[in-house]
């Protein structure tokens, strides 16, 4: 049996963004981060890494940065700039503040006082958020929470790359805030993808509540081909909800569907989904979760934790 190194209590914590998803493991150390800063007004948040180095292939760094929040805080969307090679930067509250810097953060424990919050990223992106909640919905932070940042690049030049990140959240007034929204995820990563072959993955899910979307996307990373999120009635007929050959830079800036609150995407209690992912695996190594990944997700509301639907039982 393949180990992900990723237990199943810690996989309710992958680290997922808008825009960019990662795994639910750093690979950091504990030296301090070099020359982070982090400031906060009215209406943004804004942080930068200063320099530091990713090693070659796939790289997570966990940045806890010095800010707690003297307030609560609502969250409408973010923004990034990465380096060569930068796939997201992700944003979480933690509940028990750890001192700042770059951290070890690839523990199961750790991971589970993580709360996602927002992301963006990818190589080339602006500080413009890209992608954003509609008037009247927010994402809300705690007053007393430590921020802490994650940032995934998956440096291919097999030389050490220095790179610097920066990131900006855009607040809004809790007093316009109508409702909270949280993530809505549809996970799949019982699949292995041997070297230089072909794959495709199907997985269903049954919610257990109305789910109301104000935000769709499907998430793979570079070797993702085809992307299928359906929804299945009694008979097994399938309405398509979201549907897309796969792109690489769709790994950092996926098609996305927005919802206004006055007409979000409705599921009712009980809706049957069906999640299909095929791959195109070039390389010589096999590849698993998380190194692709295969994700449906959204922001629900009304919903302040993660909402997320498991899979099946197999016959």
């Amino acid at each position: 049996m393949r180990d992900q190194g990723i237990s199943s209590a810690a996989r309710g914590f992958v680290v997922i963004s808008a825009l960019g998803f990662g795994a639910t493991a750093c690979g950091g150390s504990d030296d301090k981060a070099p020359a982070a800063t982090t400031g906060i007004t009215a209406d943004t948040i804004t942080w930068t890494s200063g320099d530091f180095v990713v090693p070659p292939d796939e790289d997570f760094e966990c940045f806890y940065t010095d800010l707690i929040t003297d307030r609560e805080l609502s969250v409408l969307s973010a923004g990034a700039k990465q380096g060569i090679g930068g796939h997201h930067v992700s944003v979480y509250y933690v509940d028990n503040p750890r001192p700042p810097g770059r951290q070890n953060c690839a523990g199961n424990t750790e991971m589970v006082d993580w709360h996602f919050v927002v992301g963006a990223g990818g190589e080339g992106n602006t500080l413009e958020g890209v992608a954003s909640l509609p008037p009247g919905l927010a994402i809300k932070v705690p007053k007393g929470k430590q921020f802490m940042v994650q940032t995934h690049y998956i440096n291919a030049t097999g030389e050490n790359q220095t790179v610097h990140d920066q990131l900006i959240v855009h607040l809004i007034d809790p007093k316009d805030v109508k409702s909270y929204a949280s993530d809505f995820v549809i996970d799949d990563d019982q699949w292995e993808l041997a070297p230089q072959s072909k794959l495709t993955s199907t997985m269903t899910c049954t919610t257990q509540q109305e789910v109301k979307l104000a935000m769709l996307l499907g998430h793979m990373h570079e070797h993702g081909t085809h992307y299928t999120l359906e929804t299945l009635d009694a008979q097994g007929q399938a309405t398509v909800v979201y549907d897309h050959d796969w792109m690489p830079s769709y790994s950092s800036h996926p098609p996305i569907l927005k919802y206004t609150m006055e007409d979000p995407l409705t599921f009712p209690a009980g809706t049957k989904f069906r999640q299909t992912c095929t791959w195109d695996n070039e390389s010589d190594r096999t590849l698993i979760f998380p190194t692709e990944m295969c994700i449906g997700f959204g922001y629900y509301f009304p919903g302040e934790s993660r909402l997320q639907c498991e899979r099946d039982a197999t016959p």
